[in-house]
Order: C-alpha cells, then structure tokens, then sequence
C-alpha cells in the first residue's frame, strides 16, 4: 500500500460511540428527524462515492458481493464473497474518484477472515489502509478459487477515506427543569477519527445542539475541540449533539453524541371535593363542590382557571361523562348530577398546555342511589292449626331487581315495638316477585312485611295485618 497520511496526538480520550438510544420524543419529530438524517447521510454517500452492499445469487465461480469501508472503522476495507471452492485469493485495487488512478493495491496476505467460512465470508484488512489523501476511492476486486475460478468485479463498492465526527462524554448542568429553570447549559468536546484509528480535538468546527432532534443552536469549537452552549426546554426532552459535515477542511464525516434525556420537576396540584348527599333515591341529583390547588413555596393556592373533565361511575372501568369543568379565580366549581347508578365522581386536570403542571387527579365519596321498592299486597291469618299465614307481593319499579330478595316478616304485640318472627326469599311467581310463611304465633297481634334497604334499593314496609289470638 501506498504511504499514508499521519497525525494525531498521544493521550486523547477514546472515541465516543456513534449509535444512538431513542428517548421519549413525539412520533412525528423523531420520523422526521430520521427522514432528515437519512436524506443527509444519503446524499453524503452519493456525493462521496460511498457504495452499497448488492444482492448475488450463489454460483459455482466466485463472485463478489460488495466491498467498501466498515462501518464505524472507515480505514478498514471490507471485502465479501463467495464460491464453490475455498476462497485462495484476493486482490483488491483502490481508485480515485478523481484522477481515475490506481492509489493503492491490496493483496490477500494483507487481508484476514473476518466472518463466515473461505466459501462463503466477509474479508477485512488486518490493518487500516494508509493512502496518501482523504476522499472517495472506487474499489475493483479480483478473486480467485482453490478449483482455478476467478472473477474481476469493477467497480465492487466505494471506500470513504475521511476522518469520522466523534463526541466525548456530553455534560449537562441539570438533568431536570422546572417553570423557573428552563435553561440547561451543555459542554462537550469533538473530535475526529482518522482512518488511521487516532484521534485529535477538531478545532473551529460547528456542533448543533439539538432538542428532541431538532436544531435549537449552533456552536464553534475551540483549539481544543470544546464547546459550550445552552439549550431552552418547555418540557421534558432529550439532548444531542450533532456534527454535519460543514465543507471545511479536511472534511469529516457525520457524528453524533448519545442523547441525554432531561425530565421536568412538576408542581403538584390537588383536589378537595365534598358531595351534596351520599344516599339518594333514584332520580334525585347530587350537587358535587370541588376547590383545586397547585402547591407552592407558600403552601397550597387556588389554581383557576384550569379545565378539566369530570365522570361518575362505580369503579374505574365503568363510568360515564359528566361534564367538562373550569375552575374559577378561586380554584372552585360546582357540578349538579343525576345518577343512574351508585358510584363516586372522578376527577382530573388538563395539563396538556402546561408540562410543568401536575395532570392531577382525584375523587369524591361514594354515592349510593337506592331504587324503589313497594309492597303491593299482603295478607296474614290465622289458619286452623293455630298457626300464622303471611304471603304478598313485592315489586321494584325502577327497573332493577336484587340478586337475592330477602323479605321479613315482622310482630308486634301492640303496633310499637316488632320483631322478625320469619324471613323467606322471594322469587318470580309469574305475576309478581312472592312470598310466604308460616309463623307459630299463638297471641294476638300486628302482623307485616319488611324488605331492609341497602345500597341500591329503598327499604320498604307493608301494611299492618291484625290477627286474633287462636280460639
């Protein structure tokens, strides 16, 4: 190989990786921000002569696949092929793009597997090529098999002779915001690659910061390659330093820096909520009050006019819509509701204008709606054993029905002070939901029915039967 270019300084830090982690972005910027380095990376290639891996069929005589720089190691030639028999010879020569002449030949000693077998692999160069001047060089191969096969591919790819952009560690001053303190002050330090593998600062060179990728400002390095600058976020968002090649000299390659996510420091808002009534009938409305507060350094405030939505259901899953709600220069705002069903209201804050305010939420007491429940017959007498009879009909007129119904029936000796003498569970009797009983009750006295209220349903008495003592 030809002699090559030297340079560099002993001691430099090591080169900083190119690969970069996706960070929480909005789809739409990170697609773009992908088309934007693609187009870019693309047509630096193009204009670089940088060529492609190309799709080959395999066949008994030797072909070439592809050949070019790697990735990441520009300075080394990568070559891959295959055939019918072991691989025994590789001769790879270097173009110019420019003055169409031979600037170096590579022969097979030269190269080693790198992986794959001797019929089917990828060659590398053991050491990084050493040509006289960065640019784009044109690579013709020759191989030959161990069955006297050989094949000639001109051209088998493009060979990007160029320092490569490397960022050392990016440093930030703060890893959080806060309404306060949007400001996040970056230092870092560019350097370049060269194809020899050493590294040295890149001095007078632009570096954009960008934020959630898109370029917020532009920096110059200084004799060492570093730069300082600072950046302004509205919310949370991640931070990169990028370098585009720039036209100067020598040109350099793109490089990145790994992103560094900054979060935001929220501030916390509550809700306090108070109900009109926690049982009602069916039917009847419920007045929900609500005050929000944001805490501050002064302790909790009013925090008005803030929006809001507000739904009522028995559980998370199963809601409805209420109302949406602004709240007044207090921080209060009253709903009036009818609920169908039992449940509690649920509260939450739109926050989405303000990423330093905590989306809150919240909740009240629960509220039971008890539906109707009437009797609408019953009867007690005295039957010939001295025992007595009591039957009726109970009816729900709201539209539900308990799982289970369970009816009393209750005596009195006087009107004033029952007991439970019975209870029976009622079920469909064709006409209406039935019971009956029979109580061993020799004395006089007030005879009815009562079904006890609970969460969803209304209590409900019958009438007052009075039965004879036995004859």
């Amino acid at each position: 190989m030809n002699g090559g270019y030297k340079g560099g300084q002993a001691g430099l830090p090591e080169e900083a990786p190119l690969s970069w982690t996706r960070q929480r972005v909005g789809r739409q910027k990170l697609l773009l921000w992908k088309i934007r380095r693609w187009v870019t990376v693309a047509v630096a290639a193009a204009a670089l002569g940088v060529g492609g891996a190309t799709v080959a069929h395999a066949t008994d005589r030797p072909e070439v696949i592809y050949a070019g720089s790697v990735s990441g190691d520009v300075g080394t030639l990568q070559i891959s092929a295959r055939a019918g028999a072991d691989i025994t010879g590789i001769t790879a020569h270097v173009i110019s793009y420019g003055s169409q002449t031979e600037v170096a030949e590579i022969r097979t000693r030269d190269f080693r597997l790198f992986s794959g077998t001797r019929q089917d692999g990828t060659w590398r160069t053991k050491k990084p090529l050493r040509l006289s001047e960065f640019g784009s060089y044109r690579i013709e191969v020759d191989v030959k098999d161990a069955d006297g096969g050989r094949v000639w591919r001109e051209p088998a790819g493009g060979f990007a002779y160029y320092p490569v952009a490397r960022f050392g560690a990016l440093t930030v001053d703060r890893t959080t915001v806060d309404r306060e303190h949007r400001d996040v002050k970056v230092e870092g330090t560019l350097y370049g690659r060269w194809p020899d593998r050493h590294q040295k600062p890149l001095a007078a060179r632009q570096v954009d910061l960008n934020v959630d990728y898109w370029t917020q400002t532009t920096v110059t390095t200084d004799a060492r390659g570093h730069f300082t600058a600072s950046v302004r976020l509205d919310e949370a968002a991640s931070i990169q330093a990028v370098f585009n090649m720039d036209g100067s000299t020598p040109t350099v390659l793109y490089g990145e820096s790994e992103p560094i996510p900054i979060g935001v420091d929220q501030i916390p808002t509550r809700f306090t909520s108070t109900v009109s009534a926690t049982d009602i009938d069916f039917g009847q409305p419920v007045t929900l009050s609500v005050k929000v507060e944001q805490k501050t350094e002064e302790g909790w405030v009013p925090l008005g006019g803030r929006s809001g939505g507000v739904l009522f259901g028995p559980n998370g899953d199963q809601n409805s819509v209420v109302e949406r709600f602004t709240t007044a220069d207090d921080g209060t705002f009253k709903v009036d509701y009818t609920p169908w069903q039992g449940g509690y209201f649920q509260l939450s804050l739109d926050t989405s204008d303000d990423p330093f305010l905590q989306a809150g939420t919240g909740s009240s007491e629960v509220v039971h709606v008890h539906r109707a429940t009437k009797f609408t017959a019953f009867t007690a007498a005295r039957a010939d054993t001295g025992e007595v009879h009591a039957e009726g009909l109970i009816d729900f007129p709201d539209g539900w029905t308990p799982a289970t119904i369970l009816v009393h029936v209750q005596y009195s000796p006087d009107g004033v002070d029952w007991s439970t003498v019975a209870t029976d569970e009622v079920h469909w009797g064709g006409s209406g939901y039935e019971f009956a009983t029979d109580v061993d009750k020799s004395a006089a006295g007030y005879y009815r029915a009562v079904f006890d209220a609970d969460d969803n349903f209304q209590s409900a008495t019958s009438q007052t039967i009075f039965v004879p003592a036995s004859v």
